[in-house]
């Protein structure tokens, strides 16, 4: 259960290997250097795919080595390098989409899309991914003093240090992850050249995606977004064509695979 746990939580808030915060906003430099990060990104995610960890160790800082040798190392299936903001000519923050697998007890397996940002600088003429100081000392989050070594015979920090979680109140089984997104309608009726709108809400508290179901013949579905935050809302827009067909349309949402199916009627 505890494994189970951690590997849900994992998923619901997207957090893997040098999740980070947001660099500070600033105008991106000429495109010359964006494209010498996208490259530096791609030969990088590309070896994480291929799991050549040990050469992907080129493409990280100097100061951040000892925290990749020691850290996990995320399962990519598959990624794409979304977006590239600098904070100045040196440093930038990269937003890389990437599939990787979930695993949850008593379900099949299955993949999630996540957007992973991680921090870049130039360093040795080179752009090299690294991680802020404070994550290096303090990994876990959960203590208020840099995790180092204590000297033989040290006190103990009296500063308090939250106790680690009691699993014997986690539910007993999966289903608190699923039917947490759900549709404000489950049927429409359409006529030719109609539209109807339906509201997606998500009030999990991690992020979800949605991803487009089989096509209804003579029915366009669009949806404003595919990545929909915790406790945040989506519109999928239907729009009939001259000779729209009746029958159901789905959507999935990722990482638990449910379906979210929308029963359309032609008038």
């Amino acid at each position: 259960m505890k494994g189970m746990y951690r590997i849900v939580l994992l998923a619901f808030a997207g957090s893997m290997a040098f999740a980070q915060t947001k660099a500070p906003a600033a105008e991106n430099p000429p495109g010359v250097l964006e494209q010498a990060v996208r490259a530096r990104a791609n030969e990088f995610y590309g070896l994480l795919v291929q799991q050549k960890y040990r050469q992907a160790e080129a493409y990280v800082a100097e100061d951040t080595k000892d925290y990749y040798y020691a850290g996990p190392k995320p399962e990519i299936h598959q990624f794409e390098v979304l977006k590239v903001e600098f904070s100045d000519d040196t440093h930038a923050r990269v937003i890389t989409r990437c599939i990787e697998p979930i695993v949850m007890a008593g379900f099949p397996p299955g993949n999630v899309t996540v957007n992973v940002p991680t921090f870049w600088k130039l360093e040795n003429g080179n752009w090299s991914v690294y991680e802020s100081p404070d994550k290096i000392r303090n990994p876990s989050g959960l203590r208020s003093v840099p995790v180092l070594p204590r000297p033989a015979g040290a006190a103990l920090p009296t500063e308090a240090v939250p106790p680690p979680p009691d699993f014997r109140d986690l539910p007993k089984d999966a289903g608190f992850v699923f039917g947490k997104v759900r549709a404000d309608k489950t049927e429409v009726k359409l006529s030719a050249g109609g539209t109807e709108t339906i509201t997606i809400m998500n009030s999990s508290s991690g992020p979800i995606t949605l991803e487009y179901g089989y096509p209804l013949g003579g029915v366009e579905a669009k949806l404003d977004r595919t990545d929909v935050a915790g406790g945040g809302k989506a519109t999928l827009t239907l729009t009939a064509g001259k000779d729209p067909r009746p029958g159901s349309y789905s959507l999935r949402v990722l990482p638990t695979g449910e379906a979210i199916r929308i029963n359309v009627l032609v008038r």
